[in-house]
């Protein structure tokens, strides 16, 4: 039996990103006092009331015409709602009953499924009264509860597990399979949210031509035969000087901090404009965290052969300092080679997440200082004495040397491209560090490397 959903629905500023928050115990939905902060629908794994369930925060309901986008948010929400076991009308407290809370009720009561409704913003416990007129919009379920310091919360919560579907008996829980998890980034408008719609072949994410239409990061899940991939749609980013405060800063933020720790970025990049230098800088984002990266070129749909493999070699060209993220042509508008998109993602992370021996590495650091010493430094000799890794994703290796300072710039690489060719990890960042070794370290070895002594 697929895990139950949980839809909380509302208009604008009515605190459902609040209490989506505080029902995961943790900050996932932005959440700001400007109206209309949340567009596309947020779903997000969790327990209730000790059973797996998945909760989806929804845009805030405007009448008709009132606000860019509105038509498609109130159709995206229609959705969510006609999919959900059980919806969850979210109202202000505060501010009364009012003719859009009507006309809502009137919409989600339409679509068949169980509704409970939540009076938000009674910061006051046991003040029942101003939840009372509520009871008007002629559900059974009127909760009076307080998102931002969780009162009323556990009525809530059994309010809603009473009306989930039953478990069958007997039902068990599928294996915990491992996901990869995938932040899309990029410039405002390059087709980020064509992409996640086109990866899971439904509309999941708005599409406008309007710059800046995703606010909040939107994850979902995809599964793929045995594969399980969790997809982050990003926030444009923009240049910093470009950048408003509040709700823009708010997402930017969040888009960073996905882009840093992701298992791999998918940073795309208009074709038709070509690699400028804000795509150099969104891609220096996973770069700098060192995260492993697939750089796409969209639209070329719009491109003739030429165009786009002129394309291609001018992000190549571009992307020297990160000569490792491969350079995949793509159309999310058409879905032109997206087929292509996770397989490459599966190549990157399996290189990303590569152990290697201790006895592998000794080899190739072995073949690798003889091919070519490292410079002296400061008069003395430079030695490289066995190597260890000591991470992955991305694999990062220690050199230990009677020096711990880093070799020169120039040796520095030929030792990274080195051990690149000689592991075959020419599509993942790897991490080169240096360290002097100690002389418990050196005692340690050679008592280890001695015959022991056999006692009669």
């Amino acid at each position: 039996m697929p895990e139950p959903l949980i839809a909380l629905v509302g208009a604008p500023n009515v605190g459902k990103s609040t209490l989506f928050n505080r029902l995961l115990r943790r900050r996932k939905a932005l959440v700001h006092e400007q109206p209309g902060m949340t567009r596309d629908v947020n779903e997000e794994p969790l327990e209730w009331e000790g059973r797996p369930a998945r909760l989806m925060d929804t845009g805030g309901l405007f009448p008709p015409g009132h606000a860019v986008l509105a038509e498609q948010v109130r159709r995206r929400v229609m959705e969510a709602a006609g999919q959900a076991d059980v919806v969850v009308l979210v109202v202000d407290g505060r501010a009364g009953l009012t003719h859009l809370d009507e006309e809502l009720a009137g919409m989600f009561r339409a679509t068949g499924r169980p509704v409970v409704v939540a009076v938000n913003k009674l910061d006051v416990p046991g003040r029942d009264e101003p939840a009372a007129e509520f009871h008007a919009l002629g559900f059974p379920q009127v909760i009076g509860i307080s998102a931002e310091h969780s009162i009323g919360i556990d009525d809530l919560l059994y309010a809603v597990a009473a009306l989930l579907p039953q478990e069958s008996e007997g039902e068990a829980a599928a294996p915990g399979v491992r996901e990869i998890t995938l932040a899309i980034g990029g410039r405002p408008n390059v087709g980020k949210s064509s992409l996640l719609n086109r990866l899971l072949r439904q509309d999941r994410s708005l599409v406008s031509e309007v710059p800046g239409t995703t606010r909040d990061t939107v994850d979902s899940l995809l599964r793929r035969g045995e594969r399980l991939y969790r997809i982050f749609d990003t926030a444009g980013l923009r240049r910093k000087g470009r950048v408003e405060a509040g709700p823009e800063g708010l997402s930017a933020m969040t888009a960073r901090r996905h882009l840093e720790k992701a298992d791999v970025a998918l940073i795309l990049v208009d074709a038709v404009e070509g690699m400028t230098q804000q795509d150099l800088h969104v891609a220096g984002v996973p770069i700098e965290a060192k995260r492993p990266l697939i750089v796409l070129l969209n639209k070329v749909d719009r491109l003739d052969a030429e165009g786009a493999s002129r394309a291609l070699e001018e992000a190549g060209r571009r992307l020297r300092f990160a000569a490792y993220a491969p350079v995949l042509a793509i159309s999310a508008h058409t879905g032109a080679r997206v087929e292509k998109v996770l397989p490459l993602v599966d190549e990157v992370h399996a290189q990303a997440c590569r152990s290697l021996t201790t006895g592998r590495l000794n080899h190739w650091l072995r073949a690798a200082v003889e091919a070519h010493r490292p410079p002296d430094a400061g008069g003395r000799d430079v030695k490289f004495l066995y190597a260890v890794q000591a991470g992955t994703n991305p694999p990062r290796i220690v050199l230990f040397g009677n020096r711990s300072m880093r070799p020169h710039f120039s040796y520095h690489r030929y030792l990274e491209n080195s051990l690149r060719e000689h592991f075959g990890l020419d599509r993942t960042p790897v991490e080169l560090q240096y360290r002097e070794r100690t002389r418990t370290e050196r005692s340690s070895r050679r008592s280890s490397s001695r015959p022991r002594k056999s006692r009669v």
